[in-house]
């Protein structure tokens, strides 16, 4: 079966390069602006998406208040969530992970070992 990553970035440049990258490795992409456009795409379509895959620093709502918002979600508290960011505060880091970050992918980041990290987390949410 495949996989659907919800690609949540401000830049449409940076979204549309993330998609086509996991499109050519066999996953659905769906693409959000922000966290908020993100969160309305997940409550939408809760089982239709299995990891979410996001920007920290964004408008209308970052990372970390989608992070919130999914881990408070009945249904969504499950889903994997994977920060790729330019984003590297230790506290920050330690704060996302306590409240369920799967995996915290900086970038520039080296693609072997950012598409090793999204299949670790598809398997292991």
């Amino acid at each position: 079966m495949e996989k659907t990553i919800l690609v949540v970035d401000d830049f449409g440049s940076i979204r549309n390069f993330l998609c086509s990258t996991l499109n050519k490795r066999g996953y659905n992409t769906l693409a959000a602006e922000n966290g908020k456009e993100a969160l309305e795409k997940l409550i939408e379509n809760p089982s239709g998406i299995n990891l979410v895959l996001s920007d920290f620093n964004m408008p209308k709502m970052d990372g970390m208040e989608l992070l919130k918002n999914i881990k408070s979600h009945t249904e969504l508290k499950e889903k994997p969530v994977i920060f790729l960011t330019t984003e590297s505060d230790p506290k920050t880091m330690r704060e996302a992970k306590e409240l369920g970050l799967s995996a915290w992918v900086t970038k520039p980041y080296k693609l072997l070992s950012f598409l090793s990290q999204i299949e670790y987390a598809l398997n292991n949410g």
